[in-house]
């Protein structure tokens, strides 16, 4: 993302975080591994590839064509759980900055609304709960990556396709998608699943296959704030 600055009481001092606004643009977000069980309850979880190192990325969909989140109106996140990559989005880990933070101004979540950054030219307790969020957000994102990079290295990721069906006809294929290769879970050797399942890349795997029924969620969601709407969608 580009326009992240380092925070600065001089530059800052009336910023503030409103929460409520958090994610309102994101289509997608990271998530780590301890955010799996607990994305999947409102959010189909898949994998996307980085561009830049070919490495999979696990991620949870919070948008299907619009360019917007779904789950982001009547002033808030309305799911059971919001991704921390969403909400701490407007911010990044920067020893430069006040309390060891950047920011990315445009962020919705940043404005004249919600809890005060700084108290008078100092941190605010908010900033020192912010960067802690983000400390452990990066290292619950890298033991995700660990996992995903298991799964890949186990030649256990395939293409995901999903197609969508608009009311006025026209079709909208969602491209660079991948999921779990369930076919090739089933007939790895017997020492490999053992191996997988003491490692515990087992459970999520299935979570992350029973997480693509929530694509239904997002239709629903789609069609209510949208149009036209999405009558039919496929997954493959």
């Amino acid at each position: 993302m580009t326009g992240i600055v380092p925070l600065s009481a001089l530059t800052h001092a009336r910023l503030r975080f409103d929460r409520s606004a958090a994610g309102a643009t994101r289509r997608f977000a990271r998530i780590g591994l301890s955010e799996i069980a607990l994305a999947a309850a409102d959010m189909p979880l898949c994998l996307a590839k980085d561009g830049q190192t070919g490495r999979f990325n696990l991620i949870a969909l919070m948008s299907l064509i619009e360019p917007a989140n779904l789950f982001v109106f009547g002033g808030g996140f309305q799911g059971t759980y919001v991704p921390r990559a969403a909400l701490l989005g407007g911010f990044r880990l920067d020893p430069a900055g006040a309390g060891g933070l950047a920011i990315d101004p445009t962020d919705p979540s940043l404005g004249e609304d919600g809890r005060p950054l700084f108290d008078g030219d100092r941190p605010g307790p908010l900033l020192i709960d912010i960067a802690q969020g983000l400390e452990r957000l990066v290292a619950d994102v890298a033991a995700a990556q660990a996992l995903v990079d298991d799964w890949a290295g186990h030649r256990l990721i395939r293409p995901l396709a999903l197609s969508l069906t608009k009311g006025d006809g026209t079709v909208h294929d969602l491209a660079g998608l991948y999921t779990v290769d369930e076919a090739a879970m089933r007939a790895l050797p017997d020492t490999d699943v053992l191996a997988l399942h003491r490692a515990d890349r087992l459970a999520p795997a299935a979570i992350l296959t029973a997480s693509l029924a929530q694509v239904e969620r997002l239709r629903q969601l789609h069609n209510v704030r949208f149009a036209p709407a999405i009558t039919e969608y496929t997954l493959d």
